[in-house]
């Protein structure tokens, strides 16, 4: 844990608790629905680097409180880089692969809506248990983004490619029941007694062989990552080129604006 009561510390955007045999990790920002920002980012991987040096057996994602898991990347930090030049885009991306590279299994609990790129790392995680009336979207089509190739390909992996062109291309939140029909959720469970049907089922897996677990962990990473072909330097340079396209067009402004406006935005393609 980390010292508490200095007045002068800030207060982490991610939490640690320790529930049995399982190490929670807290997004906590409640005041924006647990959105991510640069901070809150950093925070995660330290997080995921101190799961594997101390040994945990089994860790859990969720929200702080009980309105959102994460609405995703904070619209106020959209449009800046952190103090290694990222945009927010690749700082996602980076704190996702430091969560998929936790060798321990990884749970995320639902507590409430998940977004952008809080999403994406339900979705990074091993297992997703959801509470029913939650909502769970992709939104960066309508706010002018390309998404990165890493996290499409974790979608991809999760529901298949017609469910993550929906997903991407409608830009729509899709409801608990369809989410877990789909694949994108592998337990669906009443509001009441919610969080402690997640903690239920990350202790049962913590309880079990740890080198058993982690090995076939890592073995199930190795198998999915051996059914694709590796991108050419061109095709990286093609994704690179269409990501950079729409972060400096007039229409990633528009998104901005007309998300914070609560009005449709009209995009022109340029």
């Amino acid at each position: 844990g980390r010292p508490a009561g200095d007045p002068g510390m800030i207060a982490p955007r991610v939490r640690r608790e320790e529930r049995g045999e399982v190490r929670v990790l807290l997004v906590d920002n409640p005041q924006k629905r647990n959105a991510l920002d640069f901070r809150a980012l950093d925070e995660l991987e330290a997080e995921c680097r101190a799961a594997a040096a101390d040994g945990v057996r089994c860790l859990l994602l969720r929200g702080a409180g009980g309105e959102a898991f994460s609405s995703g990347f904070d619209l106020a930090e959209m449009g800046g880089v952190n103090g290694r030049g990222e945009r927010p885009d690749e700082a996602v991306e980076r704190a996702a692969d430091a969560l998929g590279a936790v060798g321990c299994p990884t749970v995320a609990f639902l507590n409430g809506s998940a977004y952008g790129g809080g999403c994406e790392l339900a979705a990074t995680c091993d297992l997703r248990v959801a509470r029913e009336g939650i909502s769970l979207g992709l939104p960066p089509a309508k706010l002018g983004v390309v998404y990165p190739e890493g996290g499409l390909r974790r979608f991809l992996q999760l529901v298949g490619g017609a469910r993550t062109r929906e997903l991407f291309f409608l830009g729509r939140p899709v409801d608990a029941h369809t989410a877990h029909a789909w694949g994108l959720v592998n337990r669906l469970v009443p509001a009441e007694g919610a969080e402690g049907a997640a903690l239920a089922l990350a202790g049962e897996i913590a309880r079990n062989a740890p080198l058993a677990v982690q090995g076939m962990k890592r073995i199930l990473r190795l198998l999915e990552a051996a059914h694709e072909r590796g991108l050419s330097e061109a095709e990286r340079e093609e994704i690179a080129g269409l990501r950079r396209r729409a972060f400096e067009s007039q229409d990633i402004l528009e998104g901005r604006s007309a998300f914070a406006e609560r009005r449709p935005p009209r995009f022109q393609g340029r």
